[in-house]
């Protein structure tokens, strides 16, 4: 072969890796090239795996036959002690960064064919003679080698090696081979990265959509009734979005009139069991034994009446949630066995000697002191314990003045049920009502509209004059009792008792009148708070003339 023919072939092949971004093509290309140029029988290109630790067979030409696929042909880098494996001629190679030449490999000393004579019993084949090119990157990085065997020798048979014309324009190939099959493969692996980049991002927005969608059907989930954007009822909210997900038991707190049913209603649709039923059940609305019956039911005959078996409102929420209002004045005797449904999931009917299994998650609200009650002895600590695993306070109303004119704007178009136009507040009336201190909380102000839009004339707004005497009242007692603009005659107690008696009524009738609430809010004992509401003789519009301790 001669000069030009090597160089125009070296040229052609340039060109091809120039433009060639898919390895598999390339790797062909390559010893496409190298058999024109070397003439050997067959060439195979060896690349080391990202840990430099093996060299992986990944493209083959043996008499013609071509492969590019990824074969199970490697050999070791080290040894069995990790020192270099420098007996094998291609490890040698890509070790030392050498060309290896070898006529015979049959009376070649020093080195070990093992590898290669493997190889040819797995493809049917005879190496006489091999010659290995390191394929190097910038004279820097070596990443594999270019396995030429059999080359032709002057006799014309396959025991020979490079002729030298052919060794410098053969190491530029093989230079030029590997700065190509490394581009190339960051070239992959570059497309390989956007693409999995493009996944995460579908993966990303739709998670972002999910959770929106999420978010939106958790909030529509949310009772039309249960009204609040307030930072107290952000809390609340925030907690009960927590809780919701599992399946522990909630304790609800709060005074009476707050919406602790809605708050458990909400609870119930915010998790996975909104599918299932929403049951509910105030402790204290009936006796004992009736309520035992209609909370774990009675088999036939337990009781007269009992004409047939009855489920009980437990099998009823089964994957769902049953509501305990009330629950700390739920009778002594059932408290066990309301403990035992939290614990062990078991209920018994009434007049049965058989357990059931039953999956209901447990909601409970109460308005009362739990810890007074069981330091009384009314109410078990062991169930206590288990159903103040997850407690929320529902803020009082005066707790959260923000929300009233919410509320106020949702009870009045409720009110006039879709019927002719919503009512519309004076001045003075919404004043009034965001002064007071509600002490029956949400339900109070619903029931003060209702009755409102009631007694307003149709097209009327609502004024002052519609609103119950105890909030008037209250306005006009405040504006009688204001601070005073000057400060009166006299010496510095009996100032500053004045003072004291104006700030002492100022907040209890923050506190609606309510002398342990105002004893808490200014800091001192009920005890001194009777003392002094009997020193000034201070005491609730309407009420009897004589000053009283009690409430």
């Amino acid at each position: 072969m001669s000069n030009e023919t090597i160089y125009e072939d070296l040229l052609e092949l340039t060109i091809r890796l120039a433009k060639e971004r898919r390895v598999e093509a390339l790797l062909v290309h390559v010893l496409d090239a190298a058999l024109r140029l070397s003439r050997a029988e067959g060439a195979a290109i060896f690349t080391l795996d990202r840990l430099a630790r093996h060299l992986h067979r990944v493209c083959f030409n043996y008499r013609g036959i071509t492969s590019a696929n990824h074969s199970d042909a490697r050999i070791s880098i080290y040894d069995k002690s990790l020192a270099p494996n420098l007996r094998d001629p291609a490890t040698f190679a890509v070790s030392t960064a050498t060309l290896v030449g070898v006529a015979d490999i049959d009376n070649a000393p020093g080195f070990d064919f093992g590898v290669i004579r493997e190889s040819d019993k797995a493809i049917n084949f005879r190496t006489r003679s091999v010659t290995i090119l390191p394929l190097t990157v910038d004279g820097e990085e070596t990443i594999g080698v270019l396995q030429l065997v059999n080359l032709p020798d002057k006799a014309g048979g396959f025991a020979g090696t490079l002729p030298k014309p052919v060794i410098h324009p053969m190491q530029g190939l093989a230079s030029h081979a590997a700065a190509a099959i490394r581009n190339a493969r960051l070239f992959e692996e570059n497309q390989s990265l956007i693409r999995q980049l493009g996944r995460m991002n579908e993966e990303l927005q739709q998670e972002n959509t999910r959770l929106m969608s999420k978010a939106a059907a958790s909030k529509s989930k949310k009772p039309k009734d249960l009204i609040g954007d307030s930072t107290p009822m952000e809390k609340v909210f925030d907690l009960i979005e927590r809780a919701a997900g599992s399946s522990i038991p909630i304790l609800l707190r709060g005074e009476t009139g707050t919406g602790k049913e809605m708050m458990a209603n909400y609870i119930h649709l915010s998790s996975s069991r909104s599918g299932n039923a929403f049951v509910a059940q105030n402790c204290a609305a009936l006796p004992e034994s009736l309520l035992e019956s209609e909370l774990f039911g009675y088999i036939k005959g337990a009781f007269t009446g009992a004409l047939a078996n009855k489920p009980g409102l437990v099998h009823e929420a089964h994957g769902g949630t049953l509501f305990l209002d009330e629950v700390g004045d739920m009778p002594p005797g059932l408290q066990a066995k309301v403990l035992r449904l939290l614990q062990e999931g078991e209920v018994r009917r009434v007049g049965s000697t058989k357990t059931e299994l039953v999956d209901v998650r447990i909601v409970a609200a109460t308005n009362v002191n739990l810890e007074e009650k069981m330091e009384r002895g009314e109410f078990r600590k062991d169930l206590y314990y288990r159903l103040n695993v997850f407690p929320i306070v529902v803020p009082p109303l005066r707790e959260r003045p923000s929300d009233i004119p919410r509320l106020i704007d949702h009870f009045l178009t409720e009110a006039i049920g879709g019927c002719g136009d919503r009512p519309e507040l004076t001045g003075e009336a919404l004043d009034t009502l965001l002064r007071w201190s509600y002490p029956g909380n949400v339900r109070e102000l619903k029931n003060i509209l209702e009755r409102a839009a009631l007694l307003a004339n149709r097209g009327q707004p609502i004024g002052r004059e519609h609103l119950p005497v105890e909030i008037t009242g209250f306005r006009d007692e405040e504006a009688r009792h204001a601070l005073p603009t000057h400060i009166p005659d006299g010496d510095l107690k009996s100032i500053v008792g004045q003072y004291e008696a104006l700030v002492i009524e100022a907040k209890l009738r923050e506190a609606n009148w309510n002398q342990s609430h105002a004893a808490r809010n200014l800091k001192v004992s009920r005890r001194t708070m009777v003392e002094k509401l009997n020193r000034y003789s201070i005491r609730r519009p309407g009420a009897a003339d004589a000053p009283t301790s009690k409430e």
